[in-house]
Order: structure tokens, then C-alpha cells, then sequence
């Protein structure tokens, strides 16, 4: 028994000092979580053909059927985009290498929302949610004359 375990060992050395951890399967791998590309990038193709006061809502819903209407106010309809990236730092990666050699480390996910607003089935802005205030903001000036 202990000849078989000698012969093993250097191919046991070689095999954790061989890393081959990989990416896992639809993840990105990034630097760190700020060069995960944005949803705007993700989608540009997509995006490209939505141009407000000229796009339809039944054009929108053909470039974006997985969008869902999320709030209506009055006759404006707000529509949603949830973009899900998954990602594996190259920090996570190396550190998968160093201590196992083998597999994938887990990916993480970060999700980024796009709203497209339409006011009588046309798009009329896009954007972030909370791009636009909901309410006027008001300014008080106090003058002493």
C-alpha cells in the first residue's frame, strides 16, 4: 500500500499546482463588479432600433417581448426591463486556483432595470428608474428688501 501512495503523490503535487478552474458556464469574467458592461451595452443592439416620439408600444413589444408593464399613472405606462448578468471576478477565479486547482468558483449576479415610458402607446423617454423626479421641485427664495 505504501509504494502505490508514493507514485501518486508527485502526480498529486502536479495536478494542484496545474490550475485549471474555469469560468462558470454564462458568467462573464471581469476585474471587479464595476466593469460588469451595463444593461444600456448588454442591450445596444435592441436599443439601437427604440427612438422616443417615433417608437409604438407594439414595436417596443416586438424588440422587448420579455418587458412587463410595472406602473401607470393617468394615460402613461411605465414598462420594465430586468437584465441579469452573472460574473466571476478574476480575484475569485485566482483564489479558486490557488486553493483547489480545479471546478469554478460561484458566480455572482448584479441586475440592472430599464423603464420605458409611454404616453398613448408611444415611447416618449427611457431610462434608469428614478431618472426623472415624480414631482416639480420646489424653490423658496426669502428676499429682504
Amino acid at each position: 500500500m505504501k509504494h502505490t501512495i508514493l507514485p501518486l503523490s508527485p502526480l498529486l503535487l502536479l495536478g494542484l499546482l496545474t490550475s485549471c478552474a474555469t469560468v462558470p458556464k454564462n458568467a462573464t469574467l471581469v476585474e471587479s463588479r464595476e466593469d460588469v458592461p451595463s444593461a444600456e451595452a448588454a442591450l445596444a443592439g435592441r436599443l439601437d432600433k427604440v427612438q422616443p416620439g417615433v417608437t409604438t408600444l407594439a414595436d417596443f413589444r416586438g424588440f422587448f417581448p420579455e418587458a412587463y408593464a410595472r406602473a401607470q399613472r393617468a394615460s402613461v405606462t411605465a414598462y420594465e426591463i430586468a437584465h441579469v448578468q452573472k460574473f466571476v471576478t478574476r480575484q475569485d477565479l485566482n483564489w479558486q486556483n490557488f486553493w483547489l486547482g480545479f471546478g469554478s468558483p460561484a458566480a455572482k449576479t448584479v441586475k440592472q432595470v430599464l423603464w420605458f415610458y409611454f404616453y398613448q402607446d408611444i415611447l416618449v423617454q427611457w431610462g434608469q428608474p428614478n431618472d426623472w423626479p415624480t414631482a416639480p421641485d420646489k424653490i423658496i427664495e426669502i428676499r429682504n428688501r
